[in-house]
């Protein structure tokens, strides 16, 4: 699996969380946190077969889990966290 295939699936990740997104207006904070911790288990458990994408796999989920802990750190809003793992997937 290349690095686009590993964009792709995290992309599919976040289309499938939209439909909670979708219930309201605007999602909450526990929904938000729900979403970040989701994903980053998916991220986690995500089957790569090939050394290479493990290892630009690794790299990504370091990147989000800081982010996702230093924005609790500094008590951020979690719909931040979700928002900042969505421009790291979209943007790679």
């Amino acid at each position: 699996m290349n690095p686009r295939s590993i964009l792709g699936m995290l992309a599919t990740m976040l289309i499938v969380s939209f439909p909670v997104m979708a219930q309201q207006k605007s999602p909450t904070e526990a929904q938000c946190r729900e979403m970040v911790n989701s994903m980053v288990q998916s991220m986690k458990a995500a089957p790569l077969e090939r050394e290479r994408d493990k290892q630009g796999a690794k790299v990504v989920i370091e990147r989000v889990e800081k982010i996702v802990l230093d924005n609790r750190s500094r008590g951020t809003s979690e719909c931040e966290s979700w928002a900042a793992i969505g421009k790291i997937v979209t943007t790679q």
